[in-house]
């Protein structure tokens, strides 16, 4: 599963019912900038995301679009062979 990052940070500054402008002010950036990254037309960086989420109050959101149901689901299908592989290794 792939994470949408424009439509994650959209949603985020939406749930703060706040405008491009008044987010990318928070941002320190230009509403522009904010756009550009809404429509996945800009990468957005780890940093970026995660004072997104502080400024939004949508850290809750943003875990649970990155770590979500399937990305665990698959991380916990990998344990079992990592330690099988690793007893095997020893």
């Amino acid at each position: 599963m792939e994470v949408d990052f424009g439509k994650l940070v959209k949603t985020c500054r939406k749930r703060a019912k706040l405008s491009q402008e008044v987010f990318a002010d928070l941002m320190h950036t230009t509403q522009s900038t904010i756009s550009r990254i809404e429509k996945n037309l800009i990468a957005v960086e780890a940093r970026f995301l995660m004072k997104a989420a502080k400024v939004t109050n949508s850290e809750d959101i943003v875990i649970s679009s990155i770590f979500s149901v399937d990305a665990i689901m698959q991380a916990a299908q990998l344990v079992p062979t990592f330690i099988g592989g690793f007893s095997l290794w020893i």
